[in-house]
């Protein structure tokens, strides 16, 4: 019956999403399996992802923490990989969306009968329904296409990421993924600061030195971004992200050195 469909599984995590649910799947319509991992959800989440066609599971009790909300996020992905009917897989928020020329491209490497491995794909912001063409943080990618028999799943509770197996080839998508940005910059803040404070919990303690090491990679992370910034205003053309956005990310590195200063008393 998915003959005619992508011969990959598209995995979705979600808790109470559907205003933006619809589009995301909408994008995602051609492909031979829609895997929703649902984390609860009160509003229309669950009825929009049956009206696709998608395959529902509940996320499991032991990756939830308090308020429902997800603390290992490898975990909960990893269930959609274990269920996942087809060899090619993609990894989609629930917010995102899946460009037909990425769709176009995609379709290609898999009915070419591709060798089994892994994909960057590249991201583009979308603020206020225009695409961002120059933001600090371009050029943006992960890795959410890939061949089952490529990796071992996904690794790390916050920021989590596939796990390559030894020697097997990573390649670059040429198309990017949309990404809606919400244009809220306290958003942010509170998302980012409930993934730092998850990341305390993880590392639990931490030396002197140690965190100095992680205040030195935040800040050069930082100064990048500047730099970028800068690059940005006089030579970008096209839409550019708000800096108000821009400094939420400079925010978010400050309040990891912060933070992370609270583990060396413990250790």
């Amino acid at each position: 019956m998915n003959d005619h469909k992508i011969q990959c599984s598209v995995g979705i995590l979600t808790f109470n999403n559907g205003a933006t649910l619809k589009s995301a799947l909408d994008s995602v319509k051609n492909f031979a399996e829609i895997i929703v991992c649902d984390g609860g959800s009160t509003d229309d989440t669950l009825s929009l992802a049956r009206a696709f066609g998608a395959k529902v599971i509940v996320q499991a009790p032991e990756f939830k923490g308090e308020g429902n909300r997800i603390i290992d996020f490898s975990g909960v992905r990893n269930q959609m990989l274990s269920l996942a009917s087809y060899q090619w897989f993609f990894s989609l928020d629930s917010d995102e969306l899946v460009t037909p020329v990425l769709e176009r491209e995609i379709k290609s490497i898999i009915s070419t009968g591709h060798p089994a491995a892994v994909f960057w794909v590249p991201r583009r912001y979308v603020l206020s329904g225009e695409v961002v063409d120059c933001a600090a943080t371009y050029p943006t990618k992960q890795m959410r296409f890939f061949h089952r028999d490529a990796v071992n799943g996904f690794i790390k509770t916050i920021h989590e990421r596939i796990d390559v197996k030894q020697g097997y080839p990573i390649f670059n998508i040429i198309n990017f993924m949309l990404v809606p940005t919400n244009p809220d910059p306290s958003f942010h803040r509170r998302k980012w600061a409930h993934y730092i404070e998850l990341e305390v919990e993880r590392r639990g303690t931490i030396s002197f030195f140690g965190w100095l090491a992680v205040c030195a990679e935040n800040f050069k992370i930082s100064a990048l971004y500047i730099f970028r910034y800068v690059r940005n205003l006089f030579f970008c053309r096209g839409k550019k992200m708000p800096w108000a956005l821009e400094w939420e990310r400079h925010v978010y590195h400050l309040n990891i050195c912060r933070k992370f200063w609270k583990l060396v008393w413990r250790s």
